[in-house]
């Protein structure tokens, strides 16, 4: 099978892209409920209907409804709800979801040169350099909303609760985006080579 072109491994990879990317937008609508799910306990605590012990840990019992409450539960220890935890979850999940959409709208539009058979374009070092920088983004990103979780937690979370640092670096990621640094450059190289030549034709 041919590598580039209609019916290739190229057009295979196209198909693969577009199911990522509605995919990703399931993810995306999954973060958005959590986050508004999230906010109506805070605001159903703030009032009094919850105990606040189902988000920091501990026994308690959750209770909807007037008088006895049409919606009750017992709970021991369910913990690792507190804020400092979870609006930094959110974040993080945010950032790489929403990252990952652009990287996959961008590998879509360069799989689509890539099927037409004409893989030497300018957009093509766009979308490489784009998607290089999306990376770097997500990356540093994780490292500031960990070391936000830590330091929230640290602050307040409360007198049992042990914080510990540690930076994890993912050669993986980094050694991706120094490769796509090198592709994007060599995309827009191959791209002025091909037009010079078109104009000497």
């Amino acid at each position: 099978m041919k590598a580039l072109g209609k019916g290739s491994i190229a057009s295979i990879v196209r198909i693969g892209l577009m199911f990522a990317w509605y995919a990703l937008w399931v993810a995306a609508i999954g973060v958005v409920c959590g986050a508004i799910g999230y906010g109506v306990i805070l605001t159903l605590i703030a009032n009094g209907s919850i105990d606040p012990a189902l988000l920091q840990g501990g026994a308690g019992n959750a209770e909807l409804g007037s008088g006895g409450g049409d919606f009750h539960i017992t709970y021991d220890q369910p913990g690792g709800g507190a804020w400092p935890v979870v609006v930094p979850a959110l974040l993080i999940a945010a950032v790489a979801v929403a990252g990952s959409l652009i990287i996959v709208w961008r590998l879509r539009k360069l799989f689509d040169s890539f099927s037409s058979g004409e893989p030497f374009q300018r957009e093509n070092a766009t979308h490489l350099r784009v998607i290089w920088i999306t990376m770097l983004v997500i990356e540093v990103s994780r490292y500031v909303l960990m070391a936000l979780t830590g330091f929230l937690l640290a602050h307040f979370g409360g007198p049992d609760v042990n914080a510990n640092y540690e930076l994890s670096v993912d050669l993986s990621t980094w050694g991706s985006i120094l490769i796509l640094i090198v592709l994007a450059e060599v995309f827009r190289e191959g791209a002025r080579l091909k037009e010079e030549q078109e104009l000497t034709i």
